[in-house]
């Protein structure tokens, strides 16, 4: 018979989720990069890198796809921003190599603003994170003030319709849609390049596969 999680388990996979802690964190990690790998994968498609470029990911994870997205180019310096400590001693542990070379950093931020110079990347993208974002609004006005002109944002989200049927959302999740997403990043100061709208087979936590559809918006500053 299936687990019936009490509020107190969807709160805390739910917190797990948003900034994954000590040895539960690390397995979340795994998790995580297992489940996001399609829509990780769509988001370095849709920022189309080129030999040289500067990288930032917000919430990079355990790290398990930098390798491939050192593949896509010559070249490139990779920087990840998170809010776990312990994801990113997991993302350090798994990208040694890259680390000794001096192509990859790692930052531990507070979510609300990015420690990085005005214009230092050509390229930025975040994936299953905007919902945890708690001034979306302030968070984007810092991606873009870290852009290059003409520099390209791939912000990549799972549908409101797919996220709102998981029994953990309603703990400190905030959903969108894309006009919603849209409207955020015009504010911000940005142009929208491209929306892709895509679907996958996932597997849920209770093993079955179930159709999970997400967007990468594209953007890129006016």
């Amino acid at each position: 018979m299936e687990h019936q999680h009490s509020e107190e388990e969807l709160k805390n996979i739910a917190k797990q989720l948003s900034c994954p802690e000590g040895e539960h964190g690390i397995k979340t990690g795994e998790m995580m990069h297992t489940s996001n790998i399609g829509m990780t994968s769509s988001a370095i498609d849709a920022l189309d890198l080129q030999n040289n470029e500067t990288v930032l990911e917000i919430g990079h994870g355990n790290g398990g796809h930098i390798a491939q997205l050192f593949s896509r180019a010559e070249n490139i310096n990779y920087f990840g921003a998170d809010i776990s400590a312990t994801i990113i001693a997991e993302a350090e542990k798994n990208n040694q190599v890259f680390l000794a070379q001096g192509n990859v950093q790692f930052k531990l931020t507070d979510g609300n603003s990015l420690p990085f110079h005005n214009h230092q990347f050509d390229k930025i993208f975040t994936v299953n994170t905007i919902y945890f974002w708690k001034n979306p609004c302030e968070y984007l006005a810092e991606i873009n003030r870290t852009l290059k002109p003409n520099g390209i944002l791939a912000l990549c989200f799972a549908d409101k319709s797919f996220m709102q049927n998981l029994p953990f959302i309603s703990y400190g999740f905030t959903l969108y849609e894309v006009e919603k997403v849209k409207e955020l990043l015009k504010s911000a100061g940005f142009e929208i390049k491209n929306t892709f709208k895509k679907t996958e087979q996932v597997k849920s936590k209770t093993g079955e596969q179930v159709e999970r559809e997400y967007h990468v918006m594209v953007a890129s500053i006016k």
